[in-house]
């Protein structure tokens, strides 16, 4: 299969060049991404949907992490990451469906691969029946519900764990899934990271209110 290729970017966000995807990260190249966090605010307590990574990742199998995301290739503007949307989840979003709330450099805690991302960030606002979603299996194993506020505060380490629903696909069969999920079994993000985009989130909540 083709390799990935990039565009490579100074810590200014200024492009440098290009580089293949493996490079990128085992030099630990800054590059961009692509981030779209889905929020249902229709009800009291807004509801923050996580993806659960396939077991078969390299990287951070079976933990839980951001809705879609994935890596924009050199060709590529910043809105054409919505397509990860599409394929990771299976749900069709256009563009002027999302809310932009930034661009955040997003550095996960990894030991095999230096993964240095701008990550541009939106968010998707409306509640999703658990049954549209239709999965891309070699990336994503399950979905799952957490009130934002009880994530907010674990990522401030306000409290320790997060009630979550939702289903995970084992072997092509969805089981229900519920459980308390702490920091331990998300993508190991770092904390400032996922501060600047809980605050972010936060803040598109209040404004959706007014």
């Amino acid at each position: 299969m083709q390799s990935e290729v990039l565009t490579i970017y100074n810590r200014a966000k200024q492009p440098i060049g290009t580089a293949e995807r493996e490079k990128v990260h085992t030099n630990g190249l800054w590059h961009e991404t692509f981030h779209c966090w889905i929020l249902d605010d229709t009800a009291k307590e807004p509801m923050l949907y996580l993806q659960r990574r396939s077991d078969t990742k390299k990287e951070f199998s079976s933990l839980f992490d951001i809705t879609a995301a994935g890596h924009l290739l050199s060709h590529e503007q910043t809105e054409d990451g919505i397509r990860e949307i599409q394929e990771e989840l299976g749900i069709s979003i256009v563009l002027s469906d999302l809310h932009f709330i930034g661009q955040f450099r997003c550095i996960p805690n990894q030991v095999k691969i230096i993964d240095r991302e701008f990550a541009s960030t939106y968010v998707f606002t409306a509640p999703i029946p658990f049954e549209s979603f239709a999965l891309q299996e070699e990336e994503v194993s399950g979905i799952v519900r957490v009130p934002f506020r009880e994530f907010f505060d674990v990522c401030f380490q306000n409290q320790t764990s997060m009630s979550a629903d939702g289903f995970i696909d084992t072997n092509g069969v969805r089981e229900f899934y519920k459980n308390a999920l702490s920091l331990i079994d998300l993508v190991p993000h770092s904390l400032t990271f996922l501060q600047q985009v809980s605050l972010a989130i936060e803040e598109l909540i209040r404004e959706r209110k007014e």
